[in-house]
């Protein structure tokens, strides 16, 4: 409302009322969670997700990324990850075959969990969980991005390269694969190639901070500073 005022009774009544309609609807209890979360109410929010794991939900992707989004929030990094394994396990179960809709939901589980051991320096455990993801849900500028930065933290840049590729390949308008993929031939001195893709990164998303800060950083080591000024400004 324009008051700001939110009645928020009303809210988790209509929520209660959807979940009566559709006791086994993930999206519903993932949104309910999310808005006891935001309440404030975080008691509130875990017991609703908890409710939707014992509802055997057939959107399992759904209802495991806002639970295992909660925990990681709240710096629970174990019990996120946890939560996101078992929901893969369930997605995997209830293999959705062409729904587009369940698949996009698992690729973000698959993308968070990744990033999650990516993060823990765990880079051979991410890439499996990306590359597992990836084969399940068809090509995801996301995954395949985040497979990219586990073979760069592996020292594998031509295996990253191609993934890097296929990457910006699937969204042209991915902002950070474009980005980490100039930093990364950046740091292997490839400034031409590093150029070449913060170029065509601010093409697409001219709005995204990081690629004008790679570009100036690159005109730095190859000492052109009147270049990174203009960059930067």
């Amino acid at each position: 409302p324009e008051s700001g005022n939110i009645d928020f009774a009303r809210v988790r009544g209509l929520f209660e009322e959807a979940l009566l309609l559709d006791p086994r609807h993930g999206p519903a209890y993932n949104a309910y969670g999310n808005a006891e979360y935001e309440s404030g109410n975080i008691t509130e929010a875990r017991a609703v997700f908890e409710r939707g794991v014992r509802a055997n939900c057939s959107d399992a992707g759904s209802l495991y990324h806002g639970y295992g989004k909660l925990e990681l929030s709240l710096g629970n990094v174990d019990a996120a990850r946890a939560i996101l394994e078992k929901g893969l396990e369930q997605v995997r179960a209830k293999d959705m075959g062409s729904d587009s809709t369940h698949r996009e939901r698992a690729k973000f589980l698959s993308h968070t969990l990744g990033m999650i051991e990516l993060n823990s320096n765990r880079p051979v455990v991410a890439l499996e969980i990306f590359k597992d993801g990836i084969e399940r849900c068809g090509n995801s500028s996301r995954l395949l991005l985040g497979a990219a930065l586990s073979e760069m933290r592996l020292g594998k840049d031509d295996s990253a390269r191609i993934l890097f590729e296929r990457s910006v390949v699937s969204d042209k308008k991915h902002a950070q694969a474009w980005q980490a993929w100039g930093v990364m031939e950046t740091r292997a001195g490839n400034f031409k190639t590093a150029a070449s893709l913060f170029q065509c990164g601010i093409r697409n998303v001219p709005s995204h901070g990081a690629l004008w800060h790679g570009y100036a950083s690159l005109e730095i080591k190859k000492g052109n500073i009147p270049n990174a000024r203009v960059l930067y400004a």
